[in-house]
């Protein structure tokens, strides 16, 4: 499939990119123009998928707006005319430049103090993951090798079993999920370059969005009692699920765990009307809005799911659920993969906003970091 993916400048003076990319879906495509940029995947977005089968993600950190068409009847050799289009062959990447994404601005002085803290944070968490994804991969000639190599060297794996049984997780690192995955590599097929319009930049995208100015700050405060009050696994996950349910005004939501050495997703905790029923399910790794964020480390949001070819509607379907907006953010730290948080269904809206997306990713963080001590804690007491 061939996409055509718009990339907004990242400085006023800067160039827009348009890029048409052939990849087995659109954030394959999106993940492929910005490598070729020498820029590593967003990781905070908003998803619109418009009337026209267009999509418009949203950076909810800098709010950069990348638009992905899906090329019809591209699946021959023509290629869309477009002026100034060139033809490119595969480019040495350039690794990622560590100049930072700029801050969106804020109206308020309470949310700005705590989102500068925020963000301080993120960029700490995120760099580790960041740097294991932009390793060259290893050389192999066919996926069938890459998993034969990868299941012939062990992967030291993180694990937590709770005394009783009920909860466990296990972890796996970026690398390796990244090694695991068969999807066909992308290819660049044309690039064309323009001068900036800032205007065209910031006039798309989600225009309405409502949510309390103290957001960021509510949260950075009350996620702490997490590590300050010696609590046990299951009451921090019932803690963590009651306050992205609050935060974000959900309809439903879980707390996902990765078991079977980090490759499948089950449930660790659940509210809304099917909760009960939910608990049973599995998702496996990579696959549906869930399994993709916590492979990739990517927070998303989508206003309407079922435009969206990687909703994992075996569940939606056997519970009766209908599912419109979801959100969800990876459960990660220091590059290993535990989990996700997912929240369905915004109550009096259509779609979750980009202050309560950085919300859920920084909560998603901390939570992966008290899993990564208690881990340490447990490995300290056996050895």
């Amino acid at each position: 499939m061939q996409y055509e993916v718009f990339i907004p400048a990242a400085e006023e003076e800067g160039f827009d990119v348009t890029i048409t990319v052939e990849a087995s879906n659109w954030t394959q495509a999106l993940k492929t123009g910005l490598e070729r940029l020498g820029e590593g995947m967003v990781r905070n977005v908003m998803c619109d998928i418009k009337s026209d089968n267009s999509i418009h993600v949203t950076d909810a950190t800098s709010h950069r707006v990348f638009i992905i068409k899906e090329l019809e009847g591209a699946a021959g050799t023509e290629e869309p005319a477009a002026a100034a289009t060139i033809k490119m062959e595969p480019l040495k990447q350039e690794p990622p430049t560590s100049k930072s994404e700029p801050e969106p601005e804020s109206n308020s002085e309470v949310e700005s103090g705590g989102e500068e803290e925020l963000e301080a944070q993120e960029a700490a968490d995120v760099a580790p993951a960041e740097e294991e994804q932009a390793r060259p991969e290893p050389e192999t000639t066919s996926p069938a090798d890459a998993k034969d190599e990868a299941a012939a060297e062990p992967q030291v794996e993180e694990e937590w079993k709770s005394d009783d049984g009920k909860m466990r997780i296990s972890s796996s690192t970026f690398e390796a999920l990244q090694r695991e995955d068969v999807e066909e590599k992308a290819r660049v097929i044309s690039e064309s370059r323009n001068k900036t319009d800032e205007r065209k930049a910031v006039s798309i995208g989600r225009t309405e969005e409502k949510v309390a100015a103290n957001l960021i700050e509510d949260v950075f405060l009350e996620i702490q009692a997490i590590h300050e009050n010696n609590m046990a696994l299951e009451d921090v996950v019932n803690f963590v699920m009651d306050m992205v349910m609050e935060k974000l005004d959900a309809e439903s939501g879980s707390i996902l765990f990765a078991d079977v050495n980090g490759r499948e997703l089950y449930f660790a905790s659940a509210r809304g009307p099917k909760a009960n029923e939910i608990m049973s399910f599995r998702v496996p790794m990579g696959e549906g809005i869930v399994g993709f964020c916590a492979r990739e480390g990517v927070s998303l949001a989508i206003s309407d799911v079922h435009q969206e070819p990687r909703f994992y509607k075996k569940i939606s379907e056997a519970l009766g659920y209908e599912t419109t907006s979801l959100a969800c953010s990876p459960i990660q730290y220091q590059g290993r993969v535990y989990g996700a948080i997912e929240v369905i269904n915004k109550k009096g809206a259509s779609s979750f906003a980009g202050q309560e997306i950085s919300a859920m990713a920084y909560i998603g963080r901390q939570l992966a970091e008290f899993i990564h001590e208690l881990i340490m804690a447990r490995e300290k007491l056996e050895a």
